[in-house]
């Protein structure tokens, strides 16, 4: 159970593009991006790997970012987990096709599931505006 809800989490963190919030060029770890991580390709993750890598070195801000995101995520996928499993779950399915099969059941999707969704999505955007 604990590898699906990690494995869910990875599937809404790509599909909703968390990720960019730390790509963002204003958000709150573009300088420790940009200091670290520099060099580093973006794309399959391997910005978000070399922040964690310097995780020790990141500025209060982009620690305390982290932290919020990785807790809005963590109740998300516990919020979303019972939907994955009932809608979604008979399919052997990577990432991002576990993450369309949610978004067909949309519908059928618990209150509180659509609820975390909507929260995290919308994080996500205020970050870009």
């Amino acid at each position: 159970m604990k590898k699906m809800l990690v494995l869910f989490l990875a599937a809404i963190s790509f599909t909703l593009n968390v990720q960019a919030d730390e790509h963002h060029p204003d958000g709150p770890c573009a300088k420790d991006r940009e200091k670290f991580c520099a060099k580093v390709e973006q794309g399959e993750g391997r910005v978000m790997k070399c922040l964690k890598e310097n995780e020790d070195k990141l500025s209060a801000e982009c620690k305390a970012h982290r932290v919020a995101m990785k807790d809005t995520m963590k109740k998300m996928a516990e919020a979303c987990h019972a939907d994955s499993e009932k809608l979604c779950g008979d399919k052997k399915q990577d990432h991002s096709e576990k993450m369309q099969c949610m978004k067909e059941h949309h519908e059928q999707l618990s209150p509180s599931c659509k609820d975390h969704m909507k929260e995290m999505k919308d994080k996500h955007q205020a970050l870009k505006k």
